[in-house]
């Protein structure tokens, strides 16, 4: 992940609002779905205080294991192949795939994150 200094201005006031729009309710919510759906446990990191913020959000899902489950649930047969693998290629490419997944399931491309949303915690306010 590249190092991503300071904004300052009208960057600075996007990041903001795009910040703001971020609800825990509602991650809170989606990570208790995905669990349900992919019998899986997505651990945030203090169970009993919740998400702090999107990176606990983004964290629990950046490997993308939880994510392929979820899309083979919905959609058998639409990840092939679930890496295991910690390296970061590998954990961009389970996303990836899940992304491909939703388009062949019926989303909009416009409609949905990219992998770097994701996984270097960028724009997860989507």
């Amino acid at each position: 992940m590249a190092f991503q200094g300071p904004t300052y201005g009208l960057s600075r006031e996007c990041m903001l609002k795009c910040k703001a729009k971020f609800q825990m309710d509602k991650a809170l919510q989606a990570i208790e779905w995905i669990e349900k759906v992919t019998d899986l446990e997505l651990n945030p990191p203090n169970p009993e205080r919740g998400f702090q913020d999107h990176v606990d959000f983004c964290d629990s899902l950046k490997d993308g294991i939880a994510l392929c489950r979820l899309i083979n649930r919905i959609m058998p047969g639409a990840v092939a192949k679930i890496n295991k693998s910690n390296a970061p290629f590998k954990q961009m490419e389970n996303i990836e795939m899940f992304l491909k997944g939703c388009v062949k399931y019926g989303l909009k491309s416009w409609d949905i994150f990219q992998v770097n949303d994701l996984y270097e915690k960028r724009n997860p306010y989507l």
